[in-house]
């Protein structure tokens, strides 16, 4: 009856691997993928610009996680295609900064709303997809070890019991 326990422990990761995941692959279709058509799309219907970076604002995080730590987010000022002067920050900071005063910038803005302008880079447009789509990668690629695991357990069982 020994070598009996070993399967049977392993079938109890069963119900936790598939919780896992479903959260996994629910990050994986809710975050990542949602995201992702959300961001090809919104850019589909953006037209570029080229800007320049104006201004550098430094951004202390009041976070847990990063209490204290300053980021510099450069302002960004373009013109659209019917003239009109646009100035808007970029939104993502880094330490040290990434830009400086004077750098040309391509942008991509929004024409019926013309504030809603983001700095035509992979980093600024692509992050949050790669983010959501990596934990929700994780998340699924454990829950499929787990319930591979707790499935070699059932076959363990059903192979040591004689009839």
């Amino acid at each position: 009856m020994k070598g009996v326990v070993s399967p049977i422990r392993r079938l109890g990761g069963l119900p936790v691997g598939i919780v896992v995941l479903g959260i996994g692959l629910g990050i994986l279709y809710f975050l990542g993928w949602r995201w992702y058509t959300f961001t090809r799309n919104r850019i589909t219907g953006m037209l570029p610009a080229e800007g320049r970076v104006v201004e550098i604002v430094p951004r202390t995080s009041t976070g847990s996680r990063r209490r204290g730590r300053t980021s510099f987010y450069p302002i960004i000022e373009f013109r659209t295609a019917e003239g009109q002067l646009i100035r808007f920050e970029g939104r993502s900071g880094s330490n040290p900064p990434s830009y400086r005063i004077g750098d040309a910038v391509r942008v991509r803005y929004n024409p019926q709303l013309p504030q809603d302008a983001y700095i035509d880079s992979w980093w600024e447009l692509w992050s949050p997809v790669v983010i959501a789509t990596g934990v929700g990668g994780m998340f699924a690629l454990i829950g499929i070890v787990l319930v591979l695991n707790a499935l070699v357990g059932l076959l363990q069982l059903l192979t040591s019991i004689r009839f």
